[in-house]
């Protein structure tokens, strides 16, 4: 529930972005992400969470990595290879941690 929520708070404007990282929001789903490395759901809602994050400007986007954001995707994406949907969110907030900014998954 909490990475979901994140993710929702995410994925407004680049200000809201930054206050959910500021406020602890990349470190807490990826704290998560570690004490429920089994938990798909988590998983998931943790991916889209990043992604949006990552979405940022390049300061809450740099945020999001230093947390170790990129390590725990790449964790979750191993460890449910056959779930499409953990796969696509993970894809993609890679590909926001790299700058490309791929828009914000809706709330």
């Amino acid at each position: 529930a909490g990475c979901g929520a994140l993710l929702n708070m995410a994925a407004g404007s680049d200000a809201c972005k930054q206050a959910v990282v500021d406020a602890g929001g990349a470190a807490a789903v990826v704290a998560a992400m570690g004490a429920h490395a089994t938990a798909v759901e988590v998983q998931r809602a943790g991916c889209g969470a990043l992604q949006n994050m990552a979405a940022g400007d390049k300061e809450c986007r740099q945020a999001v990595v230093d947390v170790g954001a990129a390590a725990a995707v790449v964790v979750a994406m191993r460890g449910s290879t056959a779930d499409g949907e953990l796969q696509g969110w993970g894809c993609r907030a890679l590909q926001n941690m790299a700058g490309a900014r791929h828009k914000s998954a809706p709330a």
